[in-house]
């Protein structure tokens, strides 16, 4: 594996700007002109500060709205106007709890269909579950990363009204590949599926009846910069658990050394008992998040690849099979070859 060092403070979703700008190519979008390749411009000076917190904002709401342009020219109707988008926010603030601003959102989408695509939200066993299928014709990697953006809009608009983040258990991408979305996985900080049917993400139901606490004041102050405000967020939006455990995965997908604890605090600017306690805030340490990240890789490798285990223990950087099956027992309880059984049996 390749070693390498965490990003600093204002870039906590590695790759996303590069991401976003080879999509932009791909899918024949105009790229901004002052937009740059952050590969191939070293930064100045020997800092590795990378873009900054209002330099990444702009190329990402730039980039997004002209693919989200593109992707619409595709689906034969033109998307949903931004200030459609603060209409919808203002009246959800009339809603009294977080299960009528979501149904409120619901029946607002259903008024501009097939535009702002359809919202749903079904609740079992003390789980709820928001779904939101864009009613695209045609999956593309370009969609991937509107339909993401928009999700995680949601997930942002209803932790906002209600005063404190959802935490979401699950999410679920109506994507075929994960790679497409990688980059912007680590701000759910939960287990990612693809292949489903519509975009959605589970979480406790018991928040659908907190009561949305914000007042039409504050309503512009939030709709600065939204949903892009990736960078030097407030930890409402994007927690240090979701920060860290984007680095985490972006490290793992590339193949990269995970970084220590000492790494990622330098990266982020703050000293390593800050950063720690910043973690324990949010309710999580380093090390839980570290193996919750191998151990989510390892059953996706398991379940959606032919690897060998030799290659699935390389991949994590575990350096042996028996490291790795060592660690697969102590996660799951199951040695790998009988939990991808069981994963790929039928139903």
């Amino acid at each position: 594996m390749k070693t390498g060092s965490p990003p600093r403070r204002a870039r906590p979703l590695p790759g996303l700007d590069a991401r976003l700008l080879d999509e932009l190519k791909r899918s024949g979008a105009a790229v901004p002109r002052d937009g740059h390749d952050p590969r191939a411009q070293p930064p100045a000076h020997g800092d590795a500060a990378g873009p900054s917190s209002g330099d990444f904002i702009a190329l990402y709401r730039d980039a997004i709205e002209r693919l989200e342009a593109q992707v619409a020219r595709g689906d034969g109707h033109p998307p949903m106007r931004k200030r459609e988008v603060d209409l919808m926010c203002r009246c959800l603030l009339s809603s009294h709890t977080l299960a009528d601003a979501i149904r409120c959102a619901a029946d607002f989408c259903e008024m501009l269909n097939p535009r702002a695509g359809a919202l749903t939200l079904t609740v079992r066993d003390a789980r709820a579950a928001f779904e939101m299928d864009s009613l695209r014709r045609v999956r593309s990697s370009a969609a991937c990363l509107v339909d993401l953006t928009g999700l995680f809009c949601y997930l942002q608009l209803f932790g906002w009204l209600i005063g404190q983040p959802l935490r979401p258990d699950e999410v679920w991408l109506g994507h075929p590949s994960r790679d497409d979305a990688v980059p912007l996985l680590g701000v759910f900080n939960a287990p990612v599926a693809v292949g489903a049917p519509a975009y959605g993400f589970a979480f406790d139901a018991t928040l659908l009846a907190r009561r949305v606490v914000r007042q039409p004041a504050e309503l512009d102050a939030f709709l600065v910069d939204f949903p892009f405000r990736l960078i030097d967020a407030p930890p409402r939006v994007v927690s240090w658990a979701q920060q860290v455990r984007g680095i985490l995965d972006a490290a793992l997908a590339r193949e990269h050394v995970l970084p220590a604890l000492p790494e990622l605090a330098a990266g982020f600017g703050v000293s390593e008992p800050t950063l720690r306690r910043r973690l324990a805030a949010d309710g999580v340490g380093y090390q839980a998040l570290r193996e919750r990240c191998l151990r989510d890789a390892a059953e996706r490798c398991l379940r959606e690849t032919d690897w060998t285990i030799a290659r699935v223990a390389a991949h994590l950087g575990l350096g042996s099979e028996e490291a790795f099956r060592r660690a697969f027992r102590r996660w799951t309880g199951h040695a790998p070859s009988h939990y991808r059984r069981g994963a790929r049996a039928p139903d």
